[in-house]
């Protein structure tokens, strides 16, 4: 069994958003350090792969533009509405900066008599419900009223986005205690945050923390534990809503930019990508320090890469965004266009509403990375898809035997696994792709769905016992695996070797999607085929072709081998960790 594990899946200690705001702050930085230390000593004689971070698009994305995931701090407000009637504001406890700011700034902006009433119910608390922290006789403070930040009292944005426009959005106050933690000094100052910016602060916390775990285990750890430390990025793969429109080619690499090339550029050459340093402003996002980029460069030993669908991706010059990171990108995303009197969707649509299809995305990714980053400047490392799967909604009345019958997922992995080989042996340049892992062992808890969706190989019985009945996808992949572990197939391709994929379970939605459905394609052509079910017995399959043997048969056909340092690992994750075949 070889264990690879994942530093942070999104599950910041709840002590620290409250002591500092989490990765909002620059101390983020040397906590995570401290901890990725105390893993590396107590679990790296064992764990010879390491990943700092999974996916912090997803992290920084849905935790501060769309709110969607903890800590649900909004960043791009939605586009205006007209104004609701005032509505009565939560109480809340602040302390007499809040109130200063309360009374200077947003009577200025709203007027005196809307905020007079909640003024006097904001000093009660101050004067009888005062909690210390940590020792501290420094009050604690929340949200000003009316202030949708961090979550807060988001039925009032669209009152303070019209009322104020953008005068007053650079003095939101920050849900920060100002005390710090090992220090003898309290700060007597609030922090105040800029929303448009925090989700570019956020990524760029995330990435020196990211840098500073991989500079303490290669000087501390790697010399006698003999490991490997990477990062595991998502990105979906971008199509030009019209491929003749240079404009909209323009947007779709755009969006690759803004969702793979924001971390992958800086951990590959320590630098952001050029379509985010033109479209965002350098006060959002400043370039990094010299010292940063010498951490940030070179920082990954392999590339673990999570695609899951496709989308159209459009220029848009004016989107419907008073500003943030959707308003950057000038681009609209869409799961289906319109060709003549006809929708064309972009892939069949899965058990989520996000999660189309499309097996050729996988493929057109790959290629791009490597064309893009396999080079002098970036020097790409080794590529494992380290997420790649398919959802059914849960269906209560079900029994676990129908459940169990998920061909839809074996043709899924068939069809990427295929994909993916194509990709290994393309006549452009060969992508160094490692190893597969398949999302999900068994069915999971998903961040914004919970158990509405399901994404397993393993049938989850929750009515009856957290029973686990093994879907028939679990049957075809076992075999695909092991055969593909012995096989001697005779011919002249590289075979795939398979796997099997996490548990932890997260909603990958992307901001501002339209659904879609219908597969646009899946590259079986030129050699490279998925075959099917009633493939022979004895697979010995000696045509010139690199195929993925199918779903359903009693033995899986055996996939060529007569070059097996191009052959992807045989690889299976459950939880946190990867079992090897």
């Amino acid at each position: 069994m070889e264990p690879y594990v994942t530093l942070f899946h999104w599950d910041t200690p709840y002590a620290l958003e409250q002591e500092y705001g989490g990765f909002l702050s620059e101390d983020i930085v040397n906590d995570f350090r401290d901890f990725a230390e105390l893993c590396f000593w107590e679990f790296g004689d064992r764990v010879k792969y390491w990943m700092t971070l999974n996916e912090p698009w997803t992290y920084c994305v849905n935790g501060y533009v769309s709110c969607n995931f903890p800590p649900g701090a909004a960043s791009s407000p939605p586009p205006p509405a007209p104004a609701p009637a005032p509505a009565a504001a939560p109480t809340s406890g602040s302390n007499t900066n809040t109130l200063i700011y309360n009374k200077t700034f947003l009577s200025s902006g709203l007027g005196a008599n809307l905020l007079a009433s909640h003024i006097a119910l904001d000093d009660r608390p101050i004067k009888y419900n005062f909690v210390p922290y940590r020792g501290s006789e420094t009050m604690q403070y929340s949200n000003p009223n009316f202030i949708p930040h961090r979550g807060a009292f988001r039925q009032d944005y669209n009152l303070i986005t019209s009322a104020i426009s953008s005068g007053l959005e650079n003095r939101v106050v920050n849900k920060t205690l100002i005390e710090k933690s090992g220090r003898n000094s309290i700060n007597g100052f609030l922090t105040l945050s800029t929303p448009t910016k925090d989700v570019y602060t956020v990524g760029k916390n995330l990435l020196l923390a990211h840098a500073a775990a991989v500079q303490s285990y290669r000087t501390k750890f790697k010399a006698h534990q003999n490991g490997q430390i990477g990062i595991a990025l998502v990105s979906c793969w971008f199509e030009p809503l019209n491929k003749d429109d240079e404009e909209d080619r323009k947007a779709a690499v755009r969006a690759r930019d803004f969702m793979l090339g924001w971390f992958l550029a800086p951990v590959l050459n320590g630098r952001y990508p050029l379509n985010m340093i033109d479209n965002v402003s350098a006060s959002n996002l400043p370039p990094f320090k010299s010292d940063e980029v010498d951490l940030l460069k070179g920082s990954i030993d392999f590339l673990g890469l999570n695609y899951y669908t496709s989308f159209y991706a459009s220029h848009d010059p004016d989107p419907k965004i008073t500003s943030g990171y959707n308003k950057d990108q000038n681009l609209a995303i869409y799961q289906e266009k319109k060709v003549g009197k006809e929708t064309v969707k972009i892939g069949e649509r899965a058990g989520s509403d996000w999660l189309y299809i499309v097996p050729h995305g996988i493929y057109e990714l790959l290629k791009e990375i490597n064309q893009k980053y396999n080079n002098s400047t970036y020097n790409l490392p080794p590529i494992y898809i380290t997420e790649n799967g398919v959802d059914e909604k849960h269906d209560h009345r079900l029994t676990a035997y129908q459940a169990c019958k998920d061909t839809h997922r074996i043709k899924y992995h068939q069809d990427h696994l295929g994909n993916i080989l194509k990709a290994m042996n393309d006549k452009d340049g060969k992508v160094n792709v490692k190893g597969y892992f398949a999302w999900s062992f068994c069915d999971n808890f998903e961040w914004q769905v919970g158990y509405t969706s399901r994404f397993g190989i393993i049938y989850i019985d929750y009515m009856n016992h957290l029973r686990r009945h093994p879907k028939e996808s679990a049957t075809w992949f076992s075999k695909f695996l092991v055969k593909n572990k012995s096989g001697d197939n005779k011919g002249s391709g590289n075979n795939v070797s398979g796997a099997n994929a996490n548990q932890s379970g997260d909603n990958k939605s992307l901001a501002n999607n339209d659904p879609g459905a219908n597969q646009s394609g899946d590259n079986k052509g030129s050699g490279n085929n998925v075959s099917g079910a009633n493939a022979n017995q004895s697979g010995d399959n000696n045509s010139s072709g690199n195929n993925v043997s199918g779903a359903n048969e009693p033995e899986i056909t055996r996939v060529r081998r007569t070059n097996p340092e191009r052959a992807l690992e045989m690889r299976t994750i459950g939880c946190d960790h990867q079992l090897v075949f």
